[in-house]
C-alpha cells in the first residue's frame, strides 16, 4: 500500500503535491484535519511490511520533534518505507541522524574541566567576607581563592555592592582577575 499522509494544519501542500505528482501517482492520499492527528495514529497502526508512506515534510508527522521521531520509529519498525517528498530523504536516514545526535554529550550539562572549582553560590556569609577582604585591599584572585568563588563572581559581588577602589589600595585589587 502506498499512502500520502497530509496533516492540514501543516504548511500549504497543494503546489508540493503538484511538483511530486509522478512520485505519488497511484498512492492513496489521506488528509487529516484533526487537531490531535488521530488519522496519523490510525494510519501508523495499519501500515505493514513493504508499505510506503509519503509525507510532504516532517511537520506532517507530529507537532514536536519527539512526536515526529516516534511516528518515524513506529513506521520503520512496522517495515514501512517513509519518504519526505519535500526533501527527498527517507525516514531511516532521519532516525540514524537522530540516534547520532542523542549519542552526543548534552550541552545542558556543565563541562567537566580538570582543576576547576565546583560552583558554589555567593551566600550572604561569603558576600560579607568578600566585602571585608576588599576593604583590606586584598587582590581579587586571593579573595576568590579564600571564599571559594570565581574571580568573576567576586567582581560581580563588588559591582553589585558598589565597592569602589580606594586610592591607597594596591593596583592588583582594582579589578584585574589575574
Amino acid at each position: 500500500m502506498r499512502v500520502v499522509y497530509i496533516h492540514s494544519s501543516a504548511s500549504s501542500t497543494a503546489d508540493l503535491l503538484d511538483r511530486h505528482a509522478t512520485a505519488i501517482a497511484g498512492a492513496r492520499i489521506l488528509r487529516d484535519s484533526s487537531a490531535d492527528q488521530a488519522g496519523r495514529d490510525t494510519l501508523l497502526t495499519l501500515l505493514a511490511e513493504d508499505d510506503e508512506l509519503l509525507v510532504p515534510g516532517l511537520e506532517h508527522l507530529g507537532a514536536s520533534s519527539s512526536m515526529i521521531l516516534a511516528s518515524l520509529r513506529r513506521a520503520v519498525e512496522a517495515g514501512t518505507r517513509v519518504t519526505l517528498l519535500q526533501d527527498g530523504i527517507d525516514g531511516v536516514s532521519i532516525l540514524r541522524a537522530a540516534a547520532l545526535l542523542e549519542a552526543l554529550p548534552d550541552a545542558d550539562r556543565p563541562s567537566l574541566r580538570r582543576n576547576s572549582r565546583p560552583y558554589r553560590r555567593a551566600t550572604p556569609k561569603r558576600v560579607a567576607e568578600i566585602l571585608a577582604l576588599t576593604a583590606t585591599g586584598t587582590p581579587i584572585r586571593v579573595i576568590a581563592e579564600t571564599v571559594g568563588l570565581s574571580s568573576g563572581t567576586v567582581m560581580r559581588v563588588r559591582r553589585i555592592h558598589r565597592v569602589l577602589p580606594h586610592a591607597s589600595w594596591p593596583s592588583d585589587c582594582l579589578g584585574s582577575a589575574d
